[in-house]
């Protein structure tokens, strides 16, 4: 029923509404829908009992903007939810399949004199109480159009300066968000896993908007499990928003209560309780994605806000399956990347397709060969990391993590400067808010002697993810490598004070007294990094140049025997054996076991050039060739 003389006022089934006010009542009580939502209803009464194709019902909702098919189907599935209305059965919503959608209730419009006419004295519109403001709009419509005009405007601008503090028309938009992990209903395995997932889910997801600082779901970690006050949080990370939630699981049915609130003057900004199966989950995320960016007055173009609705999969057996190996890679240990392997190929298994987890596969195989953990050799593991980079890409040109995770294979395994880092850029390009590419980045840098550039890209990171335990070692990393020892002791303690069991740090720690002039503290505090780590290769191989430096001969050649039978059982890495020769001083041995450890593509090796412990051996004229191997030459 086209047709727009007059204003627009439908009675739609038992609903009424009201274009000009953008009101939806059902018996006297408003029905609350989001603007985009709203605007899609209207189309559709507007066009009852027509269908209105899909194409034309992005355009006419979505004007100006690019928008895919998927924003559309979740809109008209809120709808639907909002409505109480069933894709099945629609008393309201019909499909029309693979054409569009069409209005089944009867639609009966009142044009401006017959809704007057017809409007009892008491303001009542075809049995529905209309009080305040709809009221006087449907009293002003008998007047001259003249009127009208004056008197709205006038309406608007009193109501505007009245509200002006509370809604904050004209400010800015607010440039910094934080969401916390949602507070699970109960202890079970599978609803502890959503309550995490999700909110990283959606970090990841507000982490592509431009211009804005979305804290790491790394550092909400931390408050899994807590009901804290979210204008705290804001204020201990320096964040203008927070996103907090609950979840609860009634069998298939998900039930988020959800809301955003401003640090500043702890309004809420939005919230809203979200039912939906759990096959629908998707189409919720997206839904809060869109509101938080609409609660914050985020300015996105039509493709960013496309990007911001994007799925990499759509089967929700096989994002839970990568939700649960996202949550055994964070372990960090042997049986922790063993589950994570097999989550991630099982969610392959139900989607081909899915990006994200071949991301997930290549994360597990990098760090397993990565030299911090030392778990498997890397040409073992790196060809298969480099592969599903590879793959992830070939599905998603456009997925930071995979760019980032392609980037690292390039830089510690094949020794690819350029293309290493045009990788870990572009991750940044399609996600600014991806601290960790910021750090690998951070990181290269700073092997290259580029001490500026990779302590701003530390910054960076350490804002996106203030409570990164490897990111933290890594401002002290920085320092170590320009042998500012202070400095790096400074930080590295810094970081021990979040968590005195950090090896990472602990074993900077040492290195940078010992590098300082403080060989006994040095010794002292690797010591205690080695009984800490259980006689871990990293650690006992630094416990063994320790002794070397001191002169403690014995000491470190037993740490020598160690690493080797050691080397028999598993793999260990040939840069550690070498470490022990350097502070014994045999310039030899540590060469011999260098080009091993060249052979074997050990990571380290590609920071030879800003390592301390590399320079009794820069003179001679073997370690240019060293530098050879390594493509750093």
């Amino acid at each position: 029923m086209n047709g727009s003389s007059g204003s627009e006022l439908y009675r739609v089934g038992d609903l009424v509404l009201d274009v000009d006010a953008c009101l939806l009542t059902r018996n006297g009580e408003v029905v609350a829908l989001p603007p985009k939502t709203f605007d899609l209803l209207v189309e559709l009464v507007r066009h009852a009992p027509g269908v209105v194709r899909r194409e034309e019902l992005i355009e006419l909702v979505w004007p100006n903007e690019i928008v895919n098919d998927e924003a559309l189907t979740q809109r008209v599935m809120l709808l639907r939810r909002a409505l109480g209305d069933h894709a099945k059965d629609p008393t309201f919503i019909a499909s029309a399949p693979r054409w569009g959608y069409r209005l089944v209730a009867p639609v009966e419009r009142a044009a401006t004199g017959d809704a007057a006419s017809r409007a009892p004295p008491d303001g009542d519109v075809e049995g529905v109480s209309l009080s305040g403001l709809q009221q006087t709009i449907v009293t002003v419509r008998r007047r001259d159009r003249w009127i009208i005009t004056g008197v709205l405007t006038l309406a608007l601008i009193l109501v505007g300066v009245a509200l002006w503090p509370r809604i904050g028309w004209g400010r800015h938009p607010i440039d910094s968000l934080a969401i916390t992990p949602f507070v699970a209903s109960d202890t079970s395995n599978d609803t502890e896993i959503l309550s995490e997932g999700i909110p990283a889910t959606l970090t990841a997801t507000m982490a592509r908007a431009p211009n804005l600082r979305v804290i790491a779901a790394s550092t909400m970690v931390r408050y899994r499990g807590t009901a804290i006050d979210p204008q705290h949080i804001g204020r201990v990370l320096g964040v203008r928003a927070v996103l907090t939630g609950k979840l609860m699981r009634h069998g298939a049915l998900v039930v988020i209560d959800t809301e955003l609130v401003d640090v500043k003057d702890g309004s809420r900004l939005w919230g809203a309780r979200l039912e939906s199966p759990l096959t629908d989950i998707f189409a919720v995320q997206s839904e809060i994605s869109s509101e938080i960016a609409s609660g914050m007055r985020l300015r996105l173009t039509g493709a960013q806000r496309t990007r911001l609705a994007t799925h990499t999969t759509s089967n929700v057996g096989a994002y839970t399956l990568y939700l649960k190996g996202r949550h055994f890679w964070n372990k960090r240990d042997e049986t922790g990347f063993d589950e994570a392997i097999a989550s991630f190929r099982k969610a392959i298994d139900l989607d081909p397709s899915y990006a994200l987890a071949y991301v997930g596969l290549a994360d597990c195989f990098a760090l397993e060969a990565s030299m911090e953990y030392g778990l498997a050799a890397p040409v073992d593991m790196m060809p298969k990391a480099r592969s599903a980079a590879v793959k992830a890409l070939e599905l998603d040109p456009d997925l930071a993590e995979a760019h980032a995770s392609l980037g690292l294979v390039l830089w510690i395994y094949d020794w690819k400067r350029e293309r290493a880092e045009h990788e870990l850029r572009r991750a940044i390009e399609l996600s600014p808010g991806y601290a960790t590419a910021h750090q690998w980045l951070a990181e290269m840098l700073a092997e290259d002697g580029m001490a500026d550039q990779a302590e701003s890209e530390i910054r960076v990171a350490e804002q996106l993810d203030p409570l990164s335990l490897v990111i933290s070692a890594d401002r002290g990393l920085l320092p170590y490598y320009r042998q500012d020892y202070e400095l790096a002791i400074h930080r590295y303690r810094a970081t021990l004070a979040m968590d005195p069991a950090f090896l990472q740090a602990r074993l900077g720690l040492g290195l940078a007294y010992l590098h300082g002039g403080e060989r006994d503290m040095g010794l002292e505090v690797l010591r205690e990094a080695n009984q800490m780590a259980g006689g871990a290769p990293p650690t006992l191989s630094a416990v063994g140049y320790a002794y070397g430096l001191a002169g403690k001969t014995a000491e470190a050649r037993a740490v020598l025997e160690k690493l080797l039978e050691l080397r028999k059982e598993r793999y260990i890495s040939a840069f550690y054996v070498a470490g022990v020769y350097i502070g014994l001083g045999d310039k030899d041995s540590a060469f011999t076991w260098l080009d091993r450890a060249c052979t074997e593509r050990a990571s380290l090796l590609r920071a030879i050039k800003v390592w301390p412990e590399f320079d009794p051996l820069r003179s001679d004229p073997r370690y240019a060739a060293l530098l050879r191997c390594l493509h750093l030459q």
